[in-house]
């Protein structure tokens, strides 16, 4: 890992600085035979536009603890693992089971 000053880092970079250290050093604490990737963080807009959701939704989201987030001062930020799991959380398997149902292949129905 080469050596960087904070002065020279963004917020964004710092924190995704701090997700590679925490994570390298839960790697070597397991036995993960594979290392895992880093995770990728993401700004509040960047999920906003993710999920397709506005501010004041976001708010009520992290307010119901429904989404992960780390914060500093006021920013947010979301790590893929955060949306992951409020995706999973809010995630519904296809209930339609009638066998007359026209299966779509190819483009077809």
């Amino acid at each position: 890992m080469k050596k960087t000053t904070v002065e020279k880092l963004c917020d964004r970079e710092l924190l995704e600085e701090i997700f590679r250290v925490v994570q390298g050093k839960k790697n070597l604490s397991g036995n993960n035979d594979l290392p895992e990737q880093p995770s990728r963080v993401y700004s509040n807009k960047e999920v906003m536009d993710m999920l397709g959701v506005k501010d004041k939704y976001m708010k009520k989201l992290r307010d119901n603890g429904y989404i992960g987030y780390s914060r500093e001062g006021d920013k947010y930020w979301y790590t893929q693992d955060d949306i992951d799991k409020f995706l999973r959380h809010f995630h519904y398997e296809a209930f339609a089971t009638n066998p007359n149902l026209p299966r779509q292949e190819g483009g077809r129905v």
